[in-house]
């Protein structure tokens, strides 16, 4: 049970953001959150770094993380059977949840897809993130057939990592 200070303090900056989309014509725009929580008394102050040198910096990470997001690589498999090229653009670099932080980051999709461990972490993950986004977005009818898809793929691979291992590598068996 979360204590009930954490409570009082979501539902606080929840009210601020909401009187703040109000102020706005009912749209909530980060430039005017940040301007709100200037004033030193307003609920949402604390929730910034107003130290210049420090949130530049802050800054400066969060621009070389979107950077490393940024680098693609591209595979290019033919299927001489079918005289069919087909070429797929990834992310070069993921990260793994047990990787971030002070001491780790991003790896590149080769060494994580290399690793049994790091890969099941990964697929995991990526799991979690899209049943979080079929949860967020479950009253859209329009996008049920992707929504069931969510729903097999956390059946066929989220209850069986030895599954999904040979999922792909008769995948990649195919794709040579």
């Amino acid at each position: 049970m979360k204590p009930a200070n954490i409570d009082i303090r979501s539902e606080a900056i929840r009210a601020a953001l909401s009187a703040i989309a109000e102020a706005n014509g009912g749209y909530l725009n980060p430039l005017h959150v940040v301007e709100a929580a200037r004033d030193s008394s307003h609920v949402l102050h604390n929730e910034f770094d107003w130290k210049d040198e420090d949130a530049a910096e802050k800054y400066r990470i969060a621009q070389a993380g979107a950077l490393i997001r940024r680098v693609k690589f591209t595979v290019i498999r033919s299927q001489s059977e079918q005289k069919e090229v087909r070429m797929v653009t990834a992310r070069a670099f993921q990260s793994r949840e047990s990787a971030r932080g002070s001491s780790g980051g991003y790896e590149s999709v080769a060494e994580i897809m290399s690793d049994a461990e790091k890969r099941e972490e990964l697929l995991n993950q990526v799991l979690r993130e899209l049943n979080s986004y079929r949860k967020r977005y479950a009253e859209l009818a329009a996008l049920s057939e992707v929504w069931a898809a969510i729903d097999e793929a956390i059946d066929l691979y989220g209850s069986a990592p030895s599954r999904q291992v040979e999922a792909e590598q008769a995948s990649l068996g195919r794709a040579s």
